[in-house]
């Protein structure tokens, strides 16, 4: 498995309360009445299903967006997608069962079976997403047949599996029948004021790309399946983002980017905050094209708040989604230490997808069900240091039998065990002055030149994989040389690698000053949005190597000025 995080592109989570269940849907209502048909067939086939859950996502999209202070796109887009997901054999063995084809190529691996996927009309039409439900109903079932059969034959030959949980979960049913969301926006007036936002890097001819735009995402999730459960779900984002990219005269690409996301259209920044975010980021690009590009290099850093939430999210997260822990290709970093200490006692973490918001912003990972219709709940996963539990859906493993609402999935996909709101706490932390005292300290101590301060990037990725390197990487963009007699420089041309426990082994301390990482996260079921709080944080050792440099040299001829020339 590769994950990757990356800056938030769309939809933060708006959880609104439940309401008793609403006046007739037309889209349960079609729901409702094909899995009815559906269960009366299917269950009582040759080879009879057990489970049919049927999935709806309708997105819609605005976005208006300028370049140099000139309007280039201002669009809507609106689509609307069904996922059936059909299981047949039993609860403890089904045709997602992991086995020997599942190494073969072309074969779906367990979390994909079963699946069947289709674009669907807009229209309420009631007749019209019944037949499109019973289509592909029908073609998920007859593969399902093959998988189970191929599911059989390869645990009839092959080694027993080391972790002989049920493949799926038994779980109450949950009706949850969430308020559609509206949403209002003046796109004259934004497109007036993304054009404002982009056209001050006019001012800089060094600067090749940049815009500016907002983004209006309105998200309604139909869920119903076989058990009884029937969830409408409702999300709503206003997202703007300035982006610009320069480039350094030895060729290297160097992008910058601010986002800011909120639930509502009043929670946006004013337009003096904005100005103010746009100037700082070209004076951060001016200087980098003018930073050195500093060498390979290992030895003590502090990452910065943001930055050491997606160090959180990518060396840990991703490594206590569970359901890996039954892959046996999976590296399994954790699996066998549930009970140990796997960070300084300072520390704990918790997922909580119930959470709306962190000290005024909004937070992207949280929702009142998740996408296998679990109620959503506060997972504690290390407690001072010490893992506690996993992130489950519906696939158990040992020890954990049931899911603990983090199914989650993008349009499209099946779910499976993600994260949501990572929450990253530290007991009796010291301040930022202190923290950067203990990096001095470790620079004396280890007898290097100097330590890194990486303030802000780009995002990161991971692998769990045993085939693989079973590394993570971040992408720093604003990173500081900090020496011995306390001066900072600012450099480029980095990225922070490593292994998780090696990488964990060397955490000393975190302090107070919490931020919040907002992305989108890419693994087996799509990309999710998600967010992570997480303190400033010391590292006794970092890797860092050499960024990928670009060969293209810098334009011959400068861009125009701001006047034209």
């Amino acid at each position: 498995m590769k994950s990757v995080v990356r800056f938030a592109f769309a939809a933060s989570t708006l959880c609104l309360a439940a309401v008793a269940q609403a006046a007739s849907d037309p889209v349960l209502d079609a729901m409702g009445a094909e899995l009815a048909r559906s269960q009366a067939a299917y269950f009582k086939a040759a080879m009879p299903a057990y489970f049919i859950a049927y999935r709806i996502n309708d997105d819609e999209q605005i976005g208006v967006n300028a370049e140099f202070g000139t309007l280039t796109n201002s669009s809507s887009m609106h689509v609307r997608s069904l996922n059936v997901e059909l299981r047949t054999g039993s609860y403890a063995f089904d045709n997602t069962h992991a086995g020997a084809s599942d190494n073969q190529p072309g074969n779906l691996p367990g979390y994909a079976r079963g699946n069947a996927t289709a674009r669907i009309g807009l229209d309420d039409d009631v007749r019209a997403m019944r037949a499109e439900i019973w289509s592909a109903t029908d073609g998920a079932y007859w593969r399902t047949v093959e998988e189970l059969s191929k599911a059989r034959a390869d645990a009839a030959v092959q080694t027993a599996a080391e972790d002989k949980s049920d493949d799926f979960s038994r779980e109450g049913k949950l009706e949850l029948i969430e308020p559609k969301l509206d949403y209002a926006i003046d796109l004259d007036r934004w497109r007036e004021k993304v054009k404002a936002y982009s056209a001050p890097f006019k001012r800089d001819a060094k600067i090749y790309n940049a815009r500016a735009g907002l983004t209006v995402a309105r998200t309604t999730r139909w869920l119903a399946n076989s058990e009884g459960t029937r969830v409408r779900h409702a999300e709503l984002t206003y997202l703007l983002d300035v982006a610009a990219a320069t480039k350094a005269a030895d060729g290297m690409d160097l992008p910058g980017m601010v986002r800011f996301v909120a639930s509502r259209p009043d929670a946006l920044p004013d337009d003096a905050t904005v100005l103010a975010a746009v100037e700082k980021l070209m004076a951060d690009l001016k200087a980098l094209r003018d930073a050195p590009v500093i060498p390979a290099y290992e030895g003590p850093a502090i990452l910065d708040n943001r930055a050491a939430g997606v160090f959180f999210h990518e060396v840990v997260g991703h490594r206590l989604e569970a359901h890996r822990l039954r892959d046996e290709n999976d590296a399994q970093t954790f699996k066998k230490k549930l009970g140990e200490r796997i960070l300084p006692e300072s520390i704990s973490i918790a997922f909580d997808p119930t959470r709306a918001e962190f000290a005024g912003q909004a937070l992207m990972g949280g929702y009142a069900a998740d996408d296998e219709g679990v109620r959503a709940r506060p997972v504690a996963v290390v407690q001072h240091g010490v893992l506690k539990n996993f992130l489950l859906g519906r696939t158990p493993v040992d020890g954990f039998a049931h899911s603990n609402g983090h199914g989650r999935s993008q349009s499209g996909f099946r779910p499976v065990s993600r994260q949501s709101n990572m929450i990253v706490d530290v007991e009796n932390p010291i301040d930022y002055d202190a923290l950067k005292k203990k990096l001095l300290a470790e620079i004396a101590e280890q007898g290097k030149p100097w330590g890194l301060i990486i303030r802000d990037l780009d995002g990161g990725f991971t692998e769990t994989a045993r085939a693989g390197t079973g590394g993570a990487k971040l992408l720093p963009t604003m990173v500081y040389r900090l020496y011995p007699d306390g001066r900072e420089e600012l450099v480029r041309g980095v990225d922070l690698v490593g292994t998780p426990l090696t990488l964990l082994a060397e955490l000393e301390a975190g302090d107070g000053r919490f931020g919040v990482f907002h992305g989108w996260c890419g693994a087996e079921s799509g990309f999710v949005p998600v967010s992570t709080v997480a303190p400033d944080l010391l590292i006794r050792r970092v890797e860092v190597q050499r960024k990928p440099k670009s060969q293209d040299r810098p334009p011959i001829l400068p861009a125009p000025d701001a006047e034209g020339r």
